[in-house]
């Protein structure tokens, strides 16, 4: 599995400015961010740009296109009048892919407290999809618009780099609930790792992976690993 990101603008074009914030930064600081969540759980990434650097849309298409990747996030901030808040993402009018990962990741940011907008796709007069990245890519593509930028409490929360961790977290959950899904065939993407402590005996029964663990079933397992080392170490 491949996964292109592309950090909305960069270089000549800063794309929105607001409150002292400059939206190229903020889209290239998530996507490395999500590079390397994605990295970490063996997710082959490729990216249009990693550093400030000017890119024009048909290098950006060829860019993606060329990636091999089976999926391209676009990371960018929103913008508009002062009220207008929360996270919206988009999604090609014919992807049934790019809708339903479109919606899982609108979900998982809405987690964290940003307002939950929509997810959406947009046709132009033409009756295509309006964006180009989208419209020009080969495979499933989704515009992540995290947050406003022009709002002065989305705002705040775009200049943290702790929250931007989260955010980028959050994108990475949505493609785990969804494209690893299918990777495994149908099964949760934490399947192996659920079946490999069962097998060591730390849990007996099957359990709903997205469901919250207790506190008496975290200490539980706990309990059951420190015996197991203590076995082993023999003390």
């Amino acid at each position: 599995m491949k996964i292109c990101i592309d950090p909305g603008h960069g270089g000549d074009d800063p794309g929105l400015q607001a409150f002292g914030i400059v939206e190229k930064n903020v889209n290239l600081d998530i996507a490395i961010k999500l590079k390397h969540f994605l990295e970490h759980e063996g997710i082959d990434v490729a990216m249009t740009r990693e550093m400030d650097e000017t890119v024009e849309p048909a290098e950006r298409i060829s860019r993606i296109n060329k990636s091999g990747a089976d999926y391209t996030i676009s990371i960018h901030c929103n913008g508009g009048p002062v009220s207008s808040k929360g996270t919206e993402t988009v999604y090609g009018h014919k992807s049934l892919e790019g809708k339903e990962l479109a919606e899982c990741i609108l979900k998982e940011i809405s987690n964290l407290g940003i307002a939950r907008r929509r997810a959406y796709n947009k046709l132009n007069a033409k009756r295509e999809d309006y964006s180009f990245v989208i419209r020009e890519s080969e495979m499933p593509t989704v515009i992540v618009e995290t947050a406003f930028l022009t709002n002065p409490s989305d705002n705040h929360l775009l200049s943290q780099n702790p929250f931007r961790k989260k955010i980028a977290n959050a994108i990475a959950t949505g493609i785990f609930n969804t494209v690893q899904i299918k990777r495994q065939k149908g099964g949760h993407w934490a399947a192996p790792f659920f079946e490999a402590i069962r097998e060591e005996g730390l849990v007996q029964d099957q359990y709903p992976l997205d469901k919250g663990v207790t506190w008496g079933e975290l200490s539980m397992v706990l309990s059951r690993l420190i015996e197991r080392v203590k076995n082993q170490t023999n003390i």
